[in-house]
């Protein structure tokens, strides 16, 4: 019976793992996964939550889903033939057996000006390819998108204070 029992959590185990590793080289549509900018594992264009979100609000054509999926892996493809062009701020600041404050700041801000470069880019295409009338509901959407991250924010300040009082409490 254990032996069963062992026998067929296995099975579960490994075609519940067939099956995710089937879906992860899904190719239809955007679907299954693509690895992100950090190594992550994420859902293509039409199964992530904020691109179906931006699809229906936005009521993109299926040529803009298309342009839209085609800039995001032309974007995908740029950056990983353009990595060699940002630099390793730690390596370097270290490689001389001392912490240079100067190099690690310096190749850190250049980093940051390659990645809003790109982004700017991106932004750029993407406004391109909406209808005005789009843009000026992708603004309204960034906007609420802001003001509900601040809400939160300011909801999780609140929790750490109360976290903080209580913990003095308890110390005294």
């Amino acid at each position: 019976m254990k032996k069963t029992f062992v026998s067929l959590a296995l099975v579960a185990t490994l075609l519940g793992s067939g099956v995710n590793v089937g879906s992860a080289f899904a190719d239809g549509m955007g679907g299954g996964f693509q690895q992100g900018f950090h190594g992550q594992f994420r859902r293509g264009f039409h199964d992530g939550f904020w691109y179906q979100h931006m699809q229906k609000e936005l009521n993109l054509t299926p040529e803009q889903i298309q342009q839209i999926k085609k800039l995001r892996q032309e974007t995908f493809e740029n950056f990983t033939q353009n990595q060699s062009n940002f630099k390793m701020p730690m390596y370097d600041a270290i490689k001389s057996g001392n912490f240079d404050k100067q190099v690690f700041i310096n190749e850190s801000i250049e980093n940051a000006r390659l990645r809003a470069e790109n982004r700017a880019n991106y932004m750029e295409r993407f406004f391109n390819i909406l209808t005005p009338q789009q843009r000026q509901k992708f603004v309204e959407l960034q906007q609420k998108r802001m003001q509900f991250a601040l809400k939160n924010m300011e909801h999780r300040q609140k929790m750490l204070e109360d976290r903080i009082n209580y913990l003095k409490s308890n110390i005294q």
